[in-house]
């Protein structure tokens, strides 16, 4: 599912059980109720890649109706917690940071889905708490990393040297096989790539660490 700010929302369902968390559920929130309804499955877990409000868009709503906990990584939480990283995000953004997140997540903290599971991988650069899920070969990446692109940092918290170090410290360490689910796409990218096509064709790649 692709929201209002061309934030890709994903469901990682577990096949056994229909249990299934919602990573980044920033698409209209009915959208997101017919989905589950249609694939008669059971949400467990709202996961978002980082503290900015888009993906968290439709997380208050669907709260509202499923008593299932938010989840974001810990750094996220408390960065925006703060009075004057809220106004200043509310400026910049133009929406403000999300209400704090029900669950702290991690580094390396393994989530279970029914009989399946995902890890979180702490990517920091985007904002101070941003993450990467990883389920087997596939990875969840947020903002921390597009198809030939990666996510702003002249926002709160964010940092290019922190970034590039996620990117090549985290990320490029794995299989290069591994499927490659932005946090968003926009009009002419892919929805999808390849660690292996990233490493060939990501400017951040090429020019910041293959380059340095």
């Amino acid at each position: 599912m692709s929201g209002p700010y061309n934030l890709d929302t994903y469901f990682l369902v577990c096949r056994q059980t229909g249990h299934a968390v919602i990573i980044d559920p920033g698409d209209d929130t009915r959208n997101v109720m017919g989905f589950i309804k249609e694939k008669k499955i059971t949400p467990i877990r709202l996961l978002h890649t980082h503290g900015h409000a888009d993906p968290f868009f439709s997380t208050q709503e669907f709260k509202r109706t499923h008593d299932i906990p938010s989840c974001l990584h810990r750094d996220d939480d408390l960065f925006f917690k703060d009075p004057g990283v809220r106004k200043q995000t509310l400026k910049e953004v133009g929406l403000p940071p999300p209400y704090p997140a029900d669950i702290q997540l991690f580094h390396k903290d393994v989530i279970a889905i029914g009989s399946t599971s995902l890890s979180v991988i702490h990517c920091p650069g985007h904002t101070p708490g941003s993450v990467c899920f990883l389920w087997e070969d596939h990875l969840f990446t947020g903002d921390a990393l597009f198809a030939g692109e990666a996510g702003r940092t002249d926002l709160p918290g964010g940092n290019l040297d922190q970034l590039i170090a996620s990117i090549r410290d985290k990320i490029m360490v794995l299989d290069k096989r591994t499927v490659i689910h932005p946090g968003h796409h926009h009009g002419g990218t892919k929805t999808q790539s390849t660690l292996a096509d990233e490493i060939r064709e990501n400017i951040y790649i090429t020019d910041f660490i293959l380059d340095a």
